[in-house]
């Protein structure tokens, strides 16, 4: 289990290091993303900039390697470990898209591939969240507060709702703080612009 927990988030950080936004955008524009707009390869700026099909398209891709080596190692792995081995692969693949090792470890904030991994994770938890995210960007007009409440969301319930959140789910609980820290931090930026009124908002 020991090579299993050590294979398997390599697996997936490079998984999740796949940075289809630079990809999309270098394809569709023949630009680098990273010197456009604000300057993230996620797929909020890709959107912006490139167009919001290609936006969507980048933001279910991202999803998708989020999604996919959480679920490839629950079918092929069973037994003792195996729920830290979930959440290991989990944590690859967010690490892979937050720092890519193919674009010098600067890629994006890990919502998108955040949600991949907790839909097979935590699918009731995640869809909650999502509402939040909805409900706040359709108020706020901002997708960035949005992806920092829903993150926090998914924590409130995940604790709410489970049995035993600090015993079974234990790992889950922290691994979802981390995201939910991780997920903030990376939108500091943001935050700054939110106060300082210059954050752009959609449909603007």
């Amino acid at each position: 289990m020991i090579i299993q927990n050590i294979i398997g988030p390599i697996i997936s950080y490079c998984i999740g290091s796949i940075p289809f936004g630079f990809l999309i955008a270098k394809g569709v524009k023949g630009i680098d993303i990273r010197q456009h707009g604000s300057g993230n390869p996620g797929a909020t700026n890709v959107g912006r900039v490139v167009g919001r099909p290609y936006g969507i398209i980048v933001f279910i891709l991202d999803m998708v390697k989020g999604f996919l080596p959480v679920f490839l190692f629950d079918r092929l792995v069973s037994g003792y470990g195996h729920n830290l081995l979930l959440i290991l692969c989990g944590l690859g693949a967010i690490c892979g898209h937050t720092f890519p090792v193919f674009l010098r470890f600067k890629g994006g904030k890990a919502a998108a591939t955040g949600c991949g991994v907790f839909l097979w994770l935590a699918p009731l938890s995640l869809f909650i969240s999502a509402g939040v995210w909805v409900l706040t960007v359709a108020l706020s007009r901002y997708i960035s507060l949005g992806s920092m409440l829903a993150s926090v969301s998914l924590v409130v319930c995940l604790i709410t709702l489970s049995k035993d959140p600090f015993g079974n789910g234990l790992y889950l609980t922290l691994f979802s703080m981390f995201i939910s820290v991780l997920l903030v931090v990376r939108h500091k930026t943001n935050i700054k612009r939110i106060i300082n009124g210059t954050e752009n908002k959609v449909g603007s």
